[in-house]
């Protein structure tokens, strides 16, 4: 859901007469132009040339305004923070992605704390919308992805209190806190119908490479092999290793083509990326390359081992969509320009930029884009932001469908053409996902499944014996959907009749029984069974097998 924007401009002007006001506050000449009193250009006439500005004439007009704000504002104006305002507006107009903290807005001592690694994060990432902190990301897995936070949400307060931060690093910092303690976030959400509802979320503070980042893989379809994994992260440090060993039970368990779900990962550590690469590419190739101003900004990332005996080569479906970014974006554009995986869903975010702080002399922070990272054959991945406000580049994640708008191209391995340069652009492009309807959004604001499915476990936990047969056979016990809605109904919800309103329900019940009784695996891998796009990645397999040159 895109986020939503709160915009109030006011524009007013007063005529006052000139001799309240100091001489040098007359409107200046555009540089370069040549003008005499009451002179009118003919109709027709070009405006005469002007030359581009001097950095020296800018910092003149920066002086310039600041002094007549010093002198003639009427109300008691900090300089200081006027130049910081400034400050943060150049960052902000560099890119969407850079920011600065000035120190007089740290806290030291919290700060240090967190760098050390004293202090533990919530798992949601934000960005900052007209000063608003909306939610772009959720950390599958967290205390936060149970607690029904979505993207698009905009922070309004932090345990009651006012949300301080104005970037996402401060924000990170003001969210910490002890491992397992809880913060409460408020929230305001649109719904589909455009209305506004104000929501509070406890959330868990917990280490998020901790979290196992491979929570599902199993065997979708013993009948034809399918096996199906889902990556949620590349923070965890083991990434790699988890990956590795799953494919490995998979393998085993007769595993003959492979579904990789990248889908909502919003990246981590490139260097994980680059050896989740290399479980199907070999030793040697390239994952990624990077270049920036500066030569040491230079690289290119490598398979660097060998993870099997020889190179696994069954097909792979590969599925992205908008929340797929960064390093998870260069796994996808690397298996792709190898012809090595077929990729299905939408376009990826297109957030390919190299990053590094620079702690400035009073103690700010600084945190900038130095470099762009490239694919094998060299596409850009980062989307355009040029031209755009943090809000539309932002918005427009995802968004394209087709390949044209000038998107840069390069060749595959064998010779195929693919896009860049607004995330990675899919093989197979599915349909934009719809929204739930906005009596089921409402079920789940008011957290009724999470409040229901104890009590249907605990009395009819017999109807589901195993993970495995609930996968295989994905309906409620007989008079779930019929339990449930008097249950909502006593909670004061209301719920539309029919057979459609009955179908919405038996899934999310399903959905939430396997959440109850097994966790994190159970969720993941209802969500995967129940799918329509990810039954959409399967029947992509023929696609898939002909980049390798087999037949299914």
């Amino acid at each position: 859901m895109p986020p939503r924007m709160r915009t109030t401009t006011a524009i007013a002007t007063i005529a006052v007469g000139a001799a309240s006001l100091s001489a040098s506050a007359a409107v200046p000449r555009p540089l370069g132009a040549q003008s005499a009193p009451n002179a009118t250009p003919a109709a027709g006439t070009p405006a005469a040339a002007t030359r581009p500005r001097s950095t020296y004439e800018d910092l003149q007009l920066l002086s310039g305004v600041l002094n007549q704000i010093r002198v003639n504002h009427p109300d008691s104006v900090d300089m200081h923070a006027l130049l910081m305002a400034a400050i943060e507006g150049m960052v902000q107009a560099a890119d969407p992605h850079s920011y600065f903290i000035p120190a007089m807005r740290l806290n030291s001592e919290k700060e240090k704390a967190w760098r050390d690694g004293k202090l533990v994060p919530v798992g949601v990432d934000f960005a900052f919308y007209d000063a608003s902190p909306v939610i772009v990301a959720v950390a599958p897995g967290s205390s936060a992805a149970s607690a029904d936070l979505l993207i698009g949400d905009e922070l309004i307060a932090i345990d009651g209190h006012p949300v301080a931060s104005t970037s996402p690093s401060e924000l990170d910092v003001e969210l910490a806190g002890p491992k397992n303690s809880t913060v409460t976030l408020t929230v305001e959400r649109e719904r589909a119908d455009g209305s506004l509802v104000q929501l509070q979320r406890a959330v868990k503070r917990e280490r998020l490479e901790e979290l196992t980042a491979v929570p599902a893989a199993f065997v979708l379809d013993p009948a034809t092999g399918t096996g199906y994994v889902r990556i949620t992260s590349f923070v965890n440090p083991s990434v790699a290793d988890d990956l590795h060993d799953a494919l490995g039970r998979l393998e085993k368990a007769g595993m003959r083509r492979l579904v990789l779900d990248l889908r909502d990962n919003g990246g981590g550590s490139v260097k994980e990326a680059a050896q989740v690469a290399g479980e199907f590419l070999p030793k040697g190739a390239i994952v990624y390359t990077q270049e920036g101003r500066k030569k040491e900004v230079a690289d290119t990332g490598r398979v660097g081992r060998s993870f099997w005996s020889r190179e696994r080569r069954y097909p792979i479906v590969l599925m992205v969509n908008s929340g797929t970014a960064s390093a998870s974006e260069l796994v996808a554009g690397a298996l792709q320009d190898h012809d090595r995986a077929l990729i299905v869903g939408r376009p990826t975010f297109g957030k390919s930029l190299v990053m590094y702080p620079f702690f400035l002399p009073d103690g700010s922070l600084f945190y900038m884009v130095t470099g762009h990272a490239k694919t094998p054959c060299g596409r850009v991945i980062q989307r355009q932001y040029r031209g755009l406000t943090v809000h539309e580049y932002h918005r427009r994640a995802g968004d394209a469908d087709s390949t044209g708008n000038g998107r840069p191209a390069c060749r595959t391995d064998n010779g195929r053409t693919v896009y860049g340069g607004g995330g990675i652009y899919p093989d197979v492009l599915l349909a934009r996902p719809t929204r739930a309807p906005l009596w089921l959004a409402q079920l789940r604001e008011q957290a009724l499944f999470y409040k229901w499915v104890g009590g249907h476990v605990s009395a009819a936990g017999a109807a589901y014996p195993s993970l495995d047969a609930l996968a295989a056979r994905p309906e409620p016990a007989a008079g779930a959907v019929a339990s449930f809605r008097e249950f909502a109904v006593r909670q004061g919800a209301e719920v539309p009749a029919g057979a459609d309103a009955d179908s919405l329900l038996a899934r999310e019940i399903v959905r939430m029984v396997a959440e109850a009784k097994w966790g994190q695996e159970g969720r993941y891998r209802l969500r995967a069974v129940l799918d329509p796009d990810v039954r959409r990645g399967v029947e992509a397999f023929d696609k898939a097998a002909t980049l390798l040159g087999t037949a299914q």
